[in-house]
């Protein structure tokens, strides 16, 4: 199959980006090996909606204790809609399944003391893929929850989980 030849512009332009590329990976590298308060200074960037994005794929690089540092404010995010809820839920769902059982549901209590119908749709996304058993308690608890709109979440979800659907995105 016959490709066009790059032009100037083109070459010019992917040039840039693998040289800031090298420029992050680098920088990265640095804040890694140097920076004595690197997970306060990523735990305050993941409140900051322009830095956030930055601060969970940095997070991968941490160790799993200072990952584990970081879990409360991660399901804390992953309990409400942001452009980044995906990239939180593939960090939280880095730890080690046996850690996420023993710890999720005393992270999520306080979000859902108060929570509204979206703490509880977004959890139950979490919850689904850590483990079907700890969704369907929770789907459980919302259905016998006296606001409406977070019964209906709970009935969704039920009915996820009892049919097998194959996609959340009717819910």
């Amino acid at each position: 199959m016959f490709q066009e030849q790059p032009t100037g512009n083109d070459t010019e332009l992917w040039h840039k980006v693998f040289e800031k590329q090298i420029a992050y990976i680098q920088a990265r590298q640095d804040f890694l090996n140097n920076c004595p308060d690197r997970v306060g200074l990523i735990k305050k960037a993941l409140h900051n909606p322009s830095e956030r994005g930055t601060a969970l794929r940095l997070i991968k690089s941490l160790n799993l204790e200072e990952r584990q540092g970081l879990f409360d404010d991660l399901v804390d995010l992953a309990s409400v809609s942001h452009s980044d809820i995906e990239l939180c839920r593939k960090v939280i769902l880095s730890l080690p399944k046996k850690w996420l059982l023993a710890n999720i549901e005393n992270s999520a209590e306080p979000l859902l003391q108060d929570g509204t119908d979206e703490e509880y749709r977004r959890l139950l996304e979490l919850y689904i893929d850590i483990d079907r058993k700890l969704a369907q308690r929770l789907a459980q608890r919302a259905v016998q929850h006296e606001d409406l709109d977070i019964r209906e979440v709970g009935e969704d979800f039920q009915n996820y989980l009892e049919n097998g659907y194959r996609t959340l995105s009717a819910l």
